[in-house]
């Protein structure tokens, strides 16, 4: 082998290297991201159920209320609950919110959300 030759070798190994690297740390930041969406859709459900399953009898649970928590560290959690249309009752339909925002090392805009939407009947 005739120097040119080792030194194009060289060049192609370390260009396919650096592809390989490049991949690998792609896939890690799309993990970390996966990870903070499945944790607050996590957070979302729970509060969305804790909700539904509230009494229609706590007036202060409905037809309307807002609130806000943190359930760990870098993470919001707000919902608000809502009468549906003109109900009375005993027919009150409610429109129920959960927004779960958290930050993420890699977010260049600071946070994302997750926002599960739903109705509740008397």
């Amino acid at each position: 082998m005739t120097l040119p030759e080792v030194v194009i070798a060289v060049a192609i190994l370390t260009i396919g290297l650096l592809a390989v690297v490049g991949m690998l740390s792609s896939g890690f930041s799309n993990v970390v991201i996966g990870g903070g969406e499945s944790k607050a859709t996590s957070y979302a459900r729970q509060k969305l159920e804790e909700l539904k399953n509230r009494c229609y009898c706590d007036a202060t649970a409905f037809p309307a209320s807002t609130g806000t928590d943190a359930p760990e560290a870098g993470v919001t959690r707000s919902w608000t609950v809502t009468q549906a249309g003109a109900t009375t009752a005993p027919n009150r339909l409610s429109q129920i919110t959960v927004t779960v925002t958290w930050t993420s090392g890699s977010s260049a805009t600071g946070g994302q959300q997750v926002i599960m939407q739903t109705m509740r009947a008397e």
